[in-house]
């Protein structure tokens, strides 16, 4: 992962966001200068700040340290079929509780 990667990938979701930078620095506390330097590849935000930028900008923070774009999209959706899996496990409980209830 090379900064000029993360650069790249800060301003790609930064604008499909449209989001200024100076209104993204407003929202994490930077000036628009440090999210200058981040999408220049000047500087390489600290990882704090890189876990705050994917929240914001709705990514997987792989989205940002992944090369193959592939991997990014599989990793996010399969995050998101988890997390479907999960209600569905919860909801299958519910209705073991009811038929039991019921007997």
């Amino acid at each position: 992962m090379s900064p000029k990667f993360v650069a790249e990938r800060i301003k790609k979701a930064r604008e499909e966001q449209g989001i200024s930078q100076k209104k993204l620095g407003m929202i994490l506390g930077l000036s628009d200068k440090a999210i200058s330097a981040y999408e220049a590849g000047r500087t390489y935000p600290p990882l704090d700040t890189l876990f705050k930028l994917a929240k914001e900008l709705s990514k997987p923070i792989n989205y940002f340290i992944e090369a193959d774009s592939n991997a990014v999209v599989s990793i996010d959706a399969i995050a998101r079929i988890s997390e479907k899996l999960a209600a569905i496990s919860v909801e299958v409980e519910k209705l073991k509780n009811t038929l039991k209830t019921t007997r």
